[in-house]
């Protein structure tokens, strides 16, 4: 047989007799490198893939800033976005997009099930610049982005397939969207987003900045196109001189206002990079500790093995010889754990890119494709490669003589190979203890965020919203009448205790927003006036929804379009401008509505708009029937489970009109679940990551420990002989383990101390420093460490000094 063949048949061998210490070692080498290919297959997809446009390097997203407010990420006004565009020569080309919803009511076909739409208006040249063809038809031309003439639509790949049969011939067929007619012009490629992936459908913007109530209205962001050899410092540079220009030319409008530019990559990426990155870093020590697991469990078995090598090479063989049977022997280990751990891999990527949250942009494009396969095989290999060549180096470099001088009757190791396996279990303990760490800081952090009061109570809460634009409720009159109707109806059903709207619920978005000041003080600079969010609720929202009044009363029913008009202000708001004092009585005026001067009546407790860790905006609620939305959101209080009313819901609802659509209906609970899926997705796959470095490190101080008893077996037997007692031995054992994992510890929290400092954005009250989770985390491997010295320890203890003294 040739040489390979028979060091494969005895590496299986070798193997299989101490197959404890094998398997452990290729679960090591399978968690390791599978966790650290499904996560980097998603760091790969979400943050270093490309994205599908042309030049993607070149493009921008603007937004408009207000320093003094400390606000950096504003929507754009319009007029601002047309002098950009003809101003600046930095950039090659910009377009504007709007976010909106708008009602599907009718098809090619006539009339279909209406639905809720998510849309994007977007200039006409928007997918031109981005170098983005249609799949069925075509993009928009440019005299189809005029003012009045943009009744044209592009569908998203999922929305043609799913509600129009992926009919081939959709181009220049007709559909209806809030009443109004929209001719298809063509299919969006499957998969196209811009910065939101649910998109349905494109609708040109058609801006008219002639209208000055338009021009001066801020609801837009901009993509941009740099131009060849222009940086994003020098494109920076011109917008703020240009901001500076349209602030003298228009004051009122744009005094403190500046263009804010991101690189698109960022801006789509920006929130994500760090938690990935550090997932990452994490992936990379766990596979850094199975290598240092599988590498002692190599040196262990070369160690014990000295002997038989010493013979061998007594016997004639060469030392490339025995070398070559040490590398076979790792390799095939690594392959093995290298395959096991692509086929986790596999596994990991279809539950991340299943269970992980939107908010990562991309993770449905992330797959395990031929590139990673390679660069996981290739890792298997090289660690097989270094993993023979440290037992190589150090047990067949000396004559035979040496070897069994050094190792004596019973073949013991050398200190150098003793002290090389401790160094190993140090780095892993090290290592263990700097995961432990973070995955206790990112779980202090999440319960913070679960503990933390968003302001409403979420439990026995079924929300749903209700686009009341279009169909027989286009007027205003007729919303109002008709969302007091589905409100008394829902009430009248059986378990159901409160019913309440707003335009936006808490942690769904800062929804609209305006700019206020209170009356009878001195007006604030253009540039400080201060700006908060604007909500249009019920009579019965803040009791539904369990938002506390603090002072004064609720909306009531004869709060009408035609009285006199009130709001009720959040604690924040009343805090910063009435501090220590009675806000009730004092007026604001309200700019959004034209200087309309209303009264505050009523004081409610702050609510989280769009992030449970996320800032307070001062909040101004009107009664409803004196800022009716186009869209509300319902929310209705039940003694049972919420979703167990869901249908009667909608039944109430198609009930008083079927072409009604009723969107999102879920419990309030899931909102808040969602809110907190980024941070809960980060936390559990930090703790996993963190539970296997617990592991193997608990068997890294294991094996050292055991492979160390049974190594200084005569020894102990030895000193048993010459008297000792059993609490020598103890301290003898105990001691070792002790000191391992007392470096391993001081190592870590050393690195913990430096590193953690990284996740400070990652976190929620608690600091990077946080004492509980450094001394949770060294307790945690101090306590693991003495009891994975307890079945060697119990080996020690009952030693017979005869037997152990003829021990071999």
């Amino acid at each position: 047989m040739h040489p390979l063949g028979l060091d494969l048949r005895h590496s299986s061998r070798l193997f299989w007799k101490d197959r404890g210490s094998s398997v452990v070692a290729l679960l090591a080498l399978m968690l390791g490198m599978g966790g650290s290919t499904a996560i980097f297959s998603v760091v790969d997809a979400v943050l270093l893939k490309p994205l599908p446009f042309r030049d993607p390097r070149r493009l921008l997203v603007l937004w408009e800033k207000n320093a003094a407010q400390h606000k950096f990420k504003l929507f754009v006004a319009a007029g601002n976005f047309s002098q950009w565009r003809q101003q600046s020569t930095c950039l090659e080309d910009l377009a504007a997009v709007q976010d909106t919803r708008l009602n599907l009511t009718a098809g090619p076909n006539g009339h279909i099930d209406p639905e809720e739409l998510r849309v994007e208006r977007v200039s006409g040249g928007l997918f031109g610049m981005l170098g983005v063809q249609a799949a069925v038809g075509r993009t928009f031309l440019a005299s189809e982005d005029q003012p009045g003439h943009a009744a044209f639509a592009l569908l998203s790949h999922g929305l043609w397939q799913r509600r129009f049969g992926a009919d081939p011939a959709i181009a220049g067929k007709s559909i209806t969207l809030r009443d109004q007619n929209y001719t298809v012009v063509g299919v969006l490629p499957a998969g196209f987003a811009i910065l939101d992936s649910a998109v349905d459908v494109w609708l040109p913007l058609g801006l008219n900045t002639a209208d000055a109530r338009v021009a001066a209205s801020r609801y837009l962001f901009v993509v941009a196109r740099l131009k060849p050899d222009v940086t994003i410092e020098q494109a920076r540079s011109e917008m703020e001189t240009i901001g500076g220009r349209l602030e003298q030319a228009h004051p009122a409008q744009n005094t403190g206002w500046r263009p804010s530019l991101y690189s698109f990559r960022e801006e789509l990426v920006g929130e994500v990079r760090r938690p990935l990155v550090v997932l990452l870093a994490a992936v990379g020590l766990l596979l850094l500790m199975a290598c240092a697991n599988v590498a002692n469990l190599l040196l262990a078995l070369g160690a014990a093995r000295r002997r038989e090598f010493a013979i061998r090479t007594a016997l004639g063989a060469s030392r490339g010889r025995i070398v070559l049977q040490l590398l076979v022997e790792s390799t095939t280990l690594a392959l093995v754990g290298g395959a096991l751990g692509m086929a986790l891999a596999r596994v990991s990527m279809a539950l991340v890119t299943r269970l992980g949250p939107g908010s990562i942009p991309r993770l449905g494009e992330a797959r395990l494709d031929v590139r990673l396969f390679l660069f996981g095989l290739a890792v298997s290999v090289a660690s097989g490669v270094l993993f023979g060549i440290l037992p190589a180096l150090q047990d067949s470099g000396h004559s035979p003589y040496q070897a069994l001088m050094e190792g004596g009757r019973s073949g013991t190791v050398g200190r150098r190979s003793r002290f090389l396996r401790n160094v190993l279990v140090v780095t892993e303990v090290g290592l263990a203890a700097l995961m432990l760490i973070g995955a206790g800081l990112l779980m202090r952090s999440f319960l913070s965020l679960r503990s933390a009061d968003p302001g409403f109570r979420a439990a026995g809460l079924l929300t749903f919203r209700l686009p009341l634009a279009g169909g027989r409720n286009t007027t205003v009159e007729r919303r109002i009448a008709f969302f007091q109707q589905v409100a008394e109806r829902i009430a009248a059903l059986p378990g159901v205790q409160a019913v309440g709207a707003v335009n936006s619920l808490p942690l769904t978005g800062l929804g609209l927003g305006l700019t206020f000041a209170p009356v009878g003080r001195p007006a604030p600079p253009l540039d400080q006036r201060p700006m908060g969010l604007m909500r249009s609720a019920s009579t019965s929202y803040f009791r539904t929804m369990g938002i506390p009044l603090v002072a004064g009363r609720d909306f009531t029913a004869a709060d009408t379009a035609e009285s006199r008009p009130v709001v009720v202000v959040d604690q924040a708001l009343a805090r910063r401008f009435w501090p220590g004092a009675n806000c009730l009585g004092e007026h604001l005026n309200l700019d959004m509505a034209n200087g309309k001067v209303v009264e505050i009546v009523g004081v409610v407790g702050d609510t989280k708009a769009d992030r449970v860790d996320g800032e307070d905006w001062p909040t101004i609620y009107l009664p409803y029937p004196q800022g009716p939305a186009l869209t509300m959101e319902m929310a209705v209080r039940t003694g049972r489970r919420p979703t167990s009313v869901a249908s009667a819901v909608e039944r109430a609802v198609h009930e008083l009109d079927r072409e009604q659509p009723v969107a999102d209906v879920r419990p309030m609970e899931s909102v808040v679940d969602r809110a907190l899926a980024g941070s809960r997705f980060n936390t559990v796959l930090l703790g996993i990551f963190a539970c296997v470095a617990f592991v193997m490190a608990a068997v890294g101080i294991y094996g050292v420990m055991a492979h160390d008893v049974h190594e200084r077996t005569p020894e102990i037997g030895l000193r048993m002989a010459l008297g000792a007692q059993q609490v020598d031995v103890l301290k003898l054992v105990l001691g070792q383990g002790a000191r391992l994992a007392a470096c391993g510890i001081a190592a870590g929290l050393l690195a913990a101390f430096a590193l953690t400092r990284l996740m400070a954005s990652m976190l929620y009250g608690v600091k990077a420093t946080d004492a509980y989770a450094f001394a949770a985390g060294s307790l945690l491997l101090g306590a693991v460490a003495m009891v994975s010295c307890y079945q060697p320890l119990r080996r020690a203890l009952k030693l017979d000094p005869v037997a152990a003294l003829r021990h071999e």
